[in-house]
């Protein structure tokens, strides 16, 4: 009770044995198992965790059946709906939303493509009147106006270009030795009038290549046709102009190959939204026997008929065109054909009237005639069908029909002998089997 205080170093050196006395309990306290509330605090942590990844990969895998719905929509939308109504509405629903943000990006892409000043249409003779058509056409609410030129080579596609365009900006060569190198080419064009209501307005002209292969002789050039195809992907044509000439007679069998092919890769609707362009209308003397009209008709007649099928009968609008410069001119200074009429003033009005008159047209791989496989199988069976029909059923009939044909033929023979016997003459020289088939030869080649 009455002893001294600690001093300073004698305080801290007693905090310092405390200290080391306390070390190994703690140590000890350390290893042994944990208490059964801290053990609970642990396992509701790792629940909460795993609660929470659960949650996660329900969102993830929801997503990804909303997206495989919506992709089952696109390709079976009647058995979809067959299924669940309400399921087929709501992935109706996603799909439209989906079509309709791809259609505002593509005219997104469309308004941000740079254009030229179209600066030449300013010097075309017939001016006013296409001003007057490109004006109709920004009325109806058109921002574009999207043409496609198709055809083989030495047509007049590139030079039907610089006449729409009033400038020589397409490449024209006279002889096509060998294949393009591009299969397209686009020509951007924007208006820039003095007028407020036509200023902005823009003419795009795709270009191609020929469609058929020079280097392969008379065939179509299905590369050319599918690199077209994804060229246009996504790109609302308004008019297509497959391209021909008039001064021809007839529609030769590449022509009608190349109009299949054409219906194969873009489908069978492209041609309602094709305007047939036939070149080289300045036909100063038609064929004896025809007019101008009459040879005109009868030429547009022909490919109508190739393109045409049982069930199929687009329209298919025809425009003569002349792209010479020894091309006739009227008292305004447009350019005429035979008959009269101005052609490129018509071209101009039959484009605005096909791109008014129904939906743009857009290429999708859908639209492609795939080859049916599903019957595979059965080629096999049908090859077997045909020999038994040739072993059990034709070939007995030719063979009695041979037979008969022979007894004729020696019955004829005996009958020559008698007669020749009864006057006095020698019997008569039958040819053997080889000498009768080289006789039959040189008949048949006679």
């Amino acid at each position: 009770g009455g002893g001294t205080l600690p001093c300073c170093a004698d305080s801290q050196r007693l905090l310092c044995l405390f200290e080391a006395c306390k070390s190994p309990l703690s140590v000890a306290q350390s290893r042994m198992p944990p208490r059964e509330e801290e053990l609970v605090g642990d396992e509701d942590e790792e629940y909460d965790e795993y609660e929470e990844e659960y949650e996660e990969a329900d969102e993830y895998e929801d997503e990804e059946e909303l997206n495989a719905a919506a992709a089952a929509a696109l390709s079976s939308p009647g058995k979809a709906a067959a299924a669940d109504p309400q399921q087929s509405e709501d992935e109706q629903v996603v799909t439209e939303e989906i079509t309709e943000e791809e259609e505002e990006e593509e005219e997104s892409e469309e308004d941000n493509e740079v254009a030229q000043d179209w600066s030449a249409l300013r010097l075309i003779p017939e001016h006013d009147h296409i001003t007057d058509i490109l004006t109709q056409l920004k009325d109806e609410g058109r921002k574009q106006l999207t043409v496609l030129l198709l055809g083989k080579s030495g047509t007049g596609k590139s030079s039907t270009v610089n006449s729409l365009l009033g400038e020589k900006a397409a490449a024209v060569s006279a002889f096509k030795l060998q294949p393009d190198t591009d299969s397209s080419t686009t020509f951007l064009r924007q208006v820039t009038a003095s007028n407020p209501e036509l200023d902005g307005f823009k003419l795009k002209i795709i270009d191609t290549c020929g469609l058929e292969d020079p280097e392969a002789g008379d065939t179509v050039n299905y590369t050319a046709l599918q690199r077209i195809a994804e060229d246009i992907k996504g790109v609302q044509v308004d008019v297509v102009m497959y391209v021909d000439r008039l001064d021809l007679y007839r529609v030769e069998p590449l022509d009608k190959r190349i109009m299949q092919s054409i219906s194969e890769t873009f489908g069978r609707k492209i041609w309602q939204k094709t305007l047939l362009v036939l070149t080289h209308g300045n036909l100063p003397m038609p064929p004896p026997g025809t007019t101008f009209e009459t040879f005109s008709d009868r030429r547009i007649n022909l490919l109508r008929k190739a393109v045409r099928g049982t069930f199929f009968k687009p329209a298919l609008p025809a425009q003569l065109v002349e792209n010479s410069d020894a091309c006739k001119t009227d008292p305004d200074r447009c350019r005429i054909l035979p008959d009269g009429s101005r052609w490129l003033v018509d071209l101009w009005g039959a484009a605005a009237d096909m791109a008014l008159g129904s939906k743009p047209y857009v290429w999708s791989k859908r639209l492609s005639k795939k080859a049916n496989n599903n019957f595979k199988w059965l080629i096999p069976i049908v090859a077997y069908g045909q020999y038994m029909a040739w072993k059990t059923l034709l070939q007995p009939y030719v063979q009695r029909e041979d037979d008969k044909q022979n007894d004729l033929d020696e019955a004829a023979w005996v009958q020559k002998a008698a007669e020749r016997k009864r006057l006095g003459i020698g019997p008569p020289l039958k040819p053997s089997p080889e000498n009768s088939w080289r006789l039959e030869q040189m008949y048949d080649d006679d």
